[in-house]
């Protein structure tokens, strides 16, 4: 009891010498750190379910999504911002959060009581279908999803990893797709791209500024360049179909001008490759 005392008088009269301005200090770290808290996660976050929306308020021009899960359809935004949509889902728990950070837009997919909580992806499998309208041009987007579809993209920089991709359009100064399953693009318009596709890979009206890299491992490759110019190196174990335009000048090297720009490298492991 006594030693209880005496350490009990001790500690309290340790906290009498600590410098007011610490106690200030140190009171307001504990009321700041909880506030931003909670105000990152009720003001910043947003919760969507079945036929919720969202729209952005201040034109973010960064968007990193994943939905893993899910399929994603693109379509062209009618006031130049973000807007986000929950169109079907096949889970009551299914959610997806949006968070707005400085430029960026993160969607994540959550499941559960506590999907407000925390930021990392689910991996409960869930089927469901969110559209995403966005403006014109962005800096970056990121996308990791069951499938990509829609009107097409248009941004400095774009990652696409999903299981299927069918785009009408891409546009790019930075392009990496992958996917494990088809990859089919209607206009695709490159500085550099490196499109990776499991299955088929179909890139039609396409034009390159310096360099492309197209690669199948189970299926076929078509390629069909917008403009006769550059060069194109095809490395295949099937067979190579080649309209008139492409001038093979060594065994898979073709030529549509006598410029090198772009170079197109195009590699299908065992499907067919088609040049129109």
């Amino acid at each position: 009891m006594a030693y209880s005392r005496i350490k009990g008088q001790s500690l309290k009269a340790r906290f009498q010498n600590i410098p007011k301005h610490r106690k200030i200090a140190f009171g307001l770290v504990l009321t700041v750190l909880p506030l931003l808290f909670f105000v990152n996660l009720f003001v910043f976050s947003h919760m969507l379910a079945l036929g919720d929306k969202y729209e952005d308020r201040y034109q973010m021009k960064k968007l990193r999504l994943e939905t893993a899960h899910g399929n994603v359809e693109f379509i062209r935004s009618t006031n130049e911002k973000v807007q986000i949509e929950v169109l079907q889902t096949n889970s009551k728990e299914r959610r997806i959060k949006v968070k707005s950070v400085g430029d960026t837009i993160s969607v994540v997919e959550r499941y559960g009581p506590m999907s407000q909580f925390g930021s990392r992806a689910s991996a409960e499998p869930s089927r469901y279908k969110i559209r995403v309208a966005l403006p014109s041009s962005m800096t970056s987007i990121e996308v990791t999803a069951e499938q990509v579809t829609g009107q097409g993209l248009v941004a400095k920089t774009i990652v696409l990893d999903a299981n299927a991709v069918n785009l009408k359009k891409l546009e790019s100064d930075r392009l990496r797709v992958e996917t494990r399953s088809d990859a089919t693009f209607e206009t695709v318009r490159v500085v550099t791209g490196d499109i990776r596709s499991y299955r088929d890979a179909t890139i039609r009206d396409v034009v390159v500024n310096q360099a492309l890299t197209v690669q199948t491992e189970a299926g076929a490759l078509m390629y069909e360049p917008r403009n006769a110019t550059g060069q194109v190196t095809v490395t295949t174990t099937g067979n190579i179909a080649a309209a008139e335009r492409f001038k093979e000048i060594s065994n898979g090297v073709y030529h549509l001008s006598n410029s090198n720009r772009p170079n197109v490298e195009l590699i299908s492991e065992t499907g067919k490759v088609e040049l129109k």
